[in-house]
């Protein structure tokens, strides 16, 4: 955890459910808790340390006495000084024992989203064939495979996708599925694709990459040595540790085609043969970027595409209908790879390109999936100035409060597409 820890800060509601008989243990009094929302982990995490001595369940240690083993339900309520609350239904996913004597014993427990565990059953496989909107595939998808009773954010989707489940996972499934989506907002079709999917306190979210950072910043923070305790006007609070991360690697980038590509394409149906090259440059009128601008790039290395993707069209597969509309839509793509495989393959090599980790005061209102402005002051400079390359608009990508015996503080992850200082905080305090 960071040096600087913030009182107030609780858990309220921290109860464990016996597998065999329901029993309620309250473990509230632990010592430490992880409570974890990301991009990239699809469900949330907790991981919670437990401390119990000998005797304190049914006359035995948890272990013994629960018994403890894996997948019991727990509910858990955390609140910050602000009276603002996390509050989740989880299950345990893995049990580790730290420390064990006669007297005592200390356990830590992994807890994930009970459809993080539904999703390895058999039932819950995609197994059906799938007409219309992405967006109604995942929607069907989270209710009837996994049963998820939790609210769902979902981005509606402009274009259709036909296909059969063929047994896959349905947390996989979504995934696949979301690399082949068009906004049909905040984005225009042939220059932008690609959605994410992760779980938050609040329900599952399916959202366009563009959508994400259209959003606008509901807080603001600055990152100063000032030593007064209140944030300057204009701002909800400071920030008290932070690290950049330059997640532009010039190589890495060309090499995964951030910026330049080439699509080959050949239809079967009439042997027709396409090469399409594109610019990440030419498409950002019809995507939106959190930031103020890409990163401008030499000359000499914006001239030609640096990945080239390889394309069957999909013609005539899976149509809608009966067999005389079947055949009517026998030229139809399944999939519109001229429209979305580029496109996409440069939105989700563009998402982190500018990467910043902050510690502020624990603030449980915050979600991943929204967006904050932060400030950062200039070091090169005599005047009270921002940064203008660092400072602006993020996305929360990755979020974890920790609480360690009543202290505790927020850790954020923030990533955005682009550079520059786009926008101002709530009042604009400092100089622009």
């Amino acid at each position: 955890m960071s040096k600087a820890l913030f009182e107030n800060c609780n858990i309220k509601k921290a109860d464990i459910f016996a597998n065999t008989d329901g029993l309620k243990i309250s473990l509230k009094n632990a010592p430490e808790v992880q409570y974890s929302e990301s991009m990239f982990t699809d469900t949330i995490e907790v991981d919670l340390i437990v401390g119990n001595i000998a005797g304190g369940v049914r006359g035995k240690t948890l272990m013994e006495g629960l018994p403890l083993v894996g997948t019991e339900d727990f509910v858990l309520i955390l609140e910050d000084s602000s009276k603002n609350t996390v509050e989740v239904n989880l299950n345990v996913n893995k049990v580790t024992p730290i420390r064990k004597d006669t007297q005592q014993e200390t356990i830590a427990l992994r807890l994930t989203s009970e459809e993080f565990i539904r999703n390895e059953e058999g039932d819950a496989a995609v197994k059906k064939r799938y007409d219309g909107k992405i967006s109604q595939h995942v929607e069907k998808i989270l209710t009837d495979n996994l049963a998820t009773e939790k609210e769902l954010f979902i981005d509606e989707t402009s274009n259709n996708y036909n296909f059969i489940g063929n047994i896959r996972k349905p947390i996989y499934t979504i995934n696949w599925l979301a690399k082949k989506c068009i906004p049909s907002v905040d984005g225009k079709r042939g220059e932008t694709a690609g959605y994410m999917f992760f779980e938050t306190a609040d329900g599952f979210h399916f959202k366009s990459i563009d959508s994400l950072f259209a959003q606008k910043h509901i807080k603001s923070y600055i990152f100063t040595d000032t030593a007064e305790s209140d944030p300057p006007l204009g701002y909800d609070g400071k920030i008290i540790k932070m690290e950049v991360d330059n997640r532009f690697i010039a190589n890495q980038k060309l090499r995964m085609g951030a910026y330049n590509t080439k699509l080959i394409v050949f239809d079967p149906f009439n042997c027709q043969y396409n090469v399409i090259e594109k610019s990440a440059f030419d498409s950002e009128e019809g995507t939106t970027h959190a930031g103020d601008e890409l990163p401008v790039i030499n000359d000499k290395f914006n001239v030609k595409s640096t990945r080239t993707t390889y394309m069957l069209k999909d013609t005539g597969t899976l149509p809608t209908g009966d067999v005389k509309e079947q055949v009517k839509k026998n030229e139809e793509e399944a999939f519109e790879v001229e429209s979305i495989l580029n496109q996409a393959i440069r939105r989700y090599n563009q998402f982190s390109i500018g990467s910043v980790e902050v510690d502020i005061a624990p603030d449980f209102s915050l979600h991943v999936g929204d967006c904050i402005f932060i400030d950062s002051p200039n070091t090169g400079s005599d005047k009270q100035e921002t940064d203008q390359q660092i400072s602006g608009k993020y996305l929360i990508a990755v979020l974890k409060h920790a609480i360690r015996s009543g202290k505790g503080v927020t850790k954020l992850g923030l990533i955005r597409d682009s550079f520059g200082r786009a926008g101002k905080p709530h009042n604009g305090s400092m100089v622009d």
